[in-house]
């Protein structure tokens, strides 16, 4: 579970985050759409512990991150997953190390075992085992994210996911697969998912509930119907561009 209270932000006397709340139950997706700067990303860096708020709660499993000491925010992020945008892949490590790093960095698990859980880790994201030992410059943009998926999953199996644009910047074919990964894990371990993306029509192949960011606040938070009927002007100038896109997927008259 996931819930921000009223939750303040800011760098230097530049507001990020103004008054945002909102509530995600355990195992559920979320989407966080918006404008590039709204925000967004703020809120994952927040619930990371990246940075703490000026005022308001960031609670986290029924426990609010913002009080809490290095060691126990350690435990914390433990239970997280975090995909960022560019993969954040170790440039001199080679894909099976990149997936494994966590095991091998602090466990005692034997190579063997270590190697075994990444190669059934690729499997599972739809990477080949002959990209075992390449170099993450040496993969497309997309594999790098599956890779970067496999590396979260397996160094914390956790219980949130956090993915900051997971989509931007690739082709379509490696945009349905990193949307059909992300819909498979959802489905499979029931991980409670934060998505942050500004991709409209791929946001609707994901999810159902939206949270919209604007100037770091909530303009909107609710499922695609309360969406397609919003007056917001904020709402509405956003979606405009995609609204064929959107009443085509979800076979809604967006007119």
């Amino acid at each position: 579970m996931i819930e921000f209270r009223n939750v303040h932000y800011s760098i230097g006397n530049k507001k990020i985050i103004n008054n945002v709340s909102f509530h995600i139950p355990a195992g559920e997706p979320r989407i966080i759409m918006g404008h590039s700067g709204s925000g967004k990303s703020t809120i994952l860096r927040l619930i990371l512990g990246l940075a703490c708020p000026d005022r308001g709660q960031i609670i986290i499993n029924g426990e609010n991150i913002c009080g809490l000491n290095e060691k126990k925010m350690r435990e914390m992020r433990k239970q997280i997953g975090m995909v960022f945008q560019d993969g954040a892949l170790f440039d001199s490590m080679t894909v099976g190390e990149n997936v494994g790093y966590y095991l091998l960095e602090h466990t005692d698990m034997s190579l063997a075992e270590i190697e075994e859980k990444v190669r059934r880790m690729l499997g599972f994201v739809g990477i080949g085992e002959e990209y075992i030992d390449r170099l993450p410059d040496e993969l497309s943009g997309g594999m790098q994210r599956r890779v970067a998926i496999g590396r979260a999953l397996l160094s914390t199996d956790p219980m949130i996911m956090l993915y900051d644009e997971p989509t931007t910047g690739l082709d379509p074919q490696m945009t349905t697969n990193i949307i059909n990964l992300i819909n498979r894990l959802m489905e499979r371990n029931r991980v409670t998912s934060l998505i942050v993306t500004h991709q409209i029509a791929d946001a609707f192949k994901i999810g159902d509930k939206f949270i919209f960011i604007d100037g770091g606040e909530v303009a909107f938070d609710g499922d695609i119907n309360g969406l397609r009927d919003s007056t917001d002007p904020r709402v509405v100038e956003f979606l405009e561009p995609f609204r064929k896109a959107v009443a085509h997927v979800h076979k809604i008259d967006f007119v």
